[in-house]
């Protein structure tokens, strides 16, 4: 699994807490955990944020979709490093009190959905001065993957943006004043020979290792 490598490469230990486990054992698993990954993956149900499914919406995980909001909504409250993966992200805008477009399909202007190997960096992305993700990677803009067909609409309470793509979707949004706390919407556990998406699992660990 990308992810598991990803997290190994930096030297840091990668356990899974699989979505089957009763929300009982929810705060017991955090214990063990000194940072969180949410990644990629289906639909968020969009009655989580208040719509109703529209006829483009893809396959949702109730499931998945409650231990998820669970661990985001903890690690934004209580500082634990927290990265959010395509689907991540959204999640963690949702967990803010954020909406997503459910399809992009008519706003999009760039490929969004690309149709090339998971590693290869289909369009670029603007990053903000002044945020996380810029004092990370030390890029203005840099090219990733991309493998989605819904977005970030409204970031969440307390959230802000930190990258763009050149059509104006949301690609990338953090919390400020939290130790690391930040969704990307491509996947950098496949790009991990471009030195931007390493130094994002980097820091997460260096964060897991100060917090």
């Amino acid at each position: 699994m990308a992810y598991v490598k990803a997290v190994a490469k930096t030297g840091a230990v990668p356990l899974l807490l699989p979505t089957c486990t009763p929300p009982s054992m929810w705060p017991e698993m955090l214990k063990k955990v000194n940072a969180l990954i949410l990644s990629g993956g289906g639909d968020p149900d969009a009655r989580l944020y208040g719509s109703e499914a529209d006829p483009r919406q893809g396959y949702v995980q109730p499931d998945r979709d409650s231990m998820e909001l669970y661990l985001a909504r903890y690690s934004l409250r209580h500082k634990l490093p927290l990265l959010g993966i395509c689907r991540g992200a959204q999640i963690m805008a949702i967990a803010q009190g954020g909406t997503l477009y459910q399809d992009i399909t008519d706003i999009a202007a760039v490929q969004h959905m690309q149709k090339a190997p998971r590693n290869y960096p289909i369009h670029q992305v603007r990053v903000l001065k002044n945020t996380l993700l810029y004092q990370i990677t030390g890029r203005k803009s840099f090219r990733v993957n991309s493998f989605h067909h819904q977005a970030v609409k409204n970031v969440g309470k307390g959230m802000r943006v930190s990258a763009v793509a050149a059509d104006g979707i949301i690609e990338a949004i953090e919390l400020p004043h939290h130790p690391f706390a930040l969704g990307v919407q491509w996947h950098p556990e496949w790009l991990l020979n471009q030195r931007h998406a390493f130094s994002l699992f980097k820091a997460m660990v260096k964060a897991a290792s100060t917090c």
